[in-house]
């Protein structure tokens, strides 16, 4: 195609060539021209504009082509906090809404199977993301996973031969007691098969609260994957003020933690995640109602303020950290 715009070019040239030398030869006037010389100007203008107009529907076409080729780099987000009851859940449904609201296609993975929370609040599909379950302690679980996820980035046509979009963005938040499962296949270089022959980046959310456990669990994850993954530490303040998460800001493992990926060139992200009204949090769960859903409810207008309140500071919290996130942009207003 691009070769034909180019003679196109050409030929234009050349036409503009024909029509300056009719009209500047001896500086004549239109009107001094024979029938026979106007007409041909005429049909030489006609040309022109005709072949402008396919130049730019080629030009429209060109970049439609490209709008739709497009992938966004690829990312693979996985919550941890070792232990339940740190607020992994609560920070993946707010990412998701997020992904929602700013219409980024998304692949969520529940693998918490005793309490699936993204399929209780969000279902198995919606317009721009689709859930789905994985019982990561049957085994093979986990690689059949991620062989999926590289069928889902380089799809095939369907049975109507249409091609679905690509994905490029995954999230997965793993359950309680699945930390040595998840140690063993990084120690099969997953992380390594990821960059070379996904080439998919991976980005580790790990949700800590105040007690020294949460310390411990983010020391052992970085004891297996090093500087192969981004990090982001989520402090949960459900569990006290950003000042009170002591044992994690004073600890001397964390900080050599941080200078050597810092070394490295990969800073370790410090955010928090605000904390919900109890009341709030209550009438979400007996409703299961998304965030979303919870701003736009009309029972309770308290609990709408609160939700939209929780949600806006959420979204001003991961802004910072948008580019380990795979998204773009997050507008803090959209609810």
């Amino acid at each position: 195609m691009t070769q034909a715009i180019n003679n196109n070019q050409n030929k234009n040239l050349k036409r503009k060539a024909d029509i300056s030398a009719i009209e500047a030869a001896e500086e004549i006037k239109l009107n001094d021209l024979t029938p026979e010389q106007q007409l041909e100007l005429e049909k030489l203008k006609l040309d022109l504009d005709i072949a402008s107009d396919a130049d730019k529907e080629a030009e429209k076409i060109n970049q439609k082509a490209e709008e739709i080729t497009k992938t966004p780099p690829r990312r693979l987000v996985i919550v941890d906090g070792g232990k339940g009851g740190v607020g992994k859940s609560m920070w993946t449904r707010g990412f998701l809404q997020t992904c929602i609201d700013e219409k980024r296609r998304i692949v969520a993975v529940d693998a918490d199977n005793s309490n699936p929370d993204l399929l209780r609040y969000y279902g198995e599909d919606g317009e721009h993301c689709q859930i789905q379950q994985l019982n990561i302690f049957k085994d093979g679980s986990i690689d059949r996973f991620f062989d999926q996820v590289k069928r889902m980035m380089e799809p095939e046509p369907d049975t109507y031969n249409q091609l679905p979009p690509p994905e490029s963005l995954f999230l997965l938040e793993l359950p309680p007691q699945s930390r040595q499962i998840f140690k063993r296949f990084i120690e099969q270089e997953f992380l390594e098969t990821a960059a070379n022959d996904y080439d998919i980046r991976v980005t580790m959310v790990v949700v800590i609260s105040r007690v020294s456990d949460s310390v411990k669990q983010l020391i052992d994850l970085y004891s297996f994957c090093g500087d192969k993954v981004d990090y982001i530490v989520v402090r949960n303040l459900f569990y006290g003020e950003e000042e009170e998460f002591s044992r994690y800001s004073n600890s001397s493992i964390v900080q050599k933690i941080k200078q050597e990926l810092l070394e490295a060139g990969i800073p370790l992200f410090d955010i928090t995640m605000p904390d919900l009204l109890e009341y709030a949090y209550d009438y979400l769960d007996e409703k299961s109602l998304t965030f979303s859903e919870g701003i736009k409810q009309k029972e309770l207008p308290g609990v709408k303020m609160r939700v939209k309140s929780w949600l806006k500071t959420f979204k001003q919290q991961i802004y910072l950290v948008k580019h380990l996130l795979g998204l773009e942009s997050i507008n803090v207003e959209i609810f």
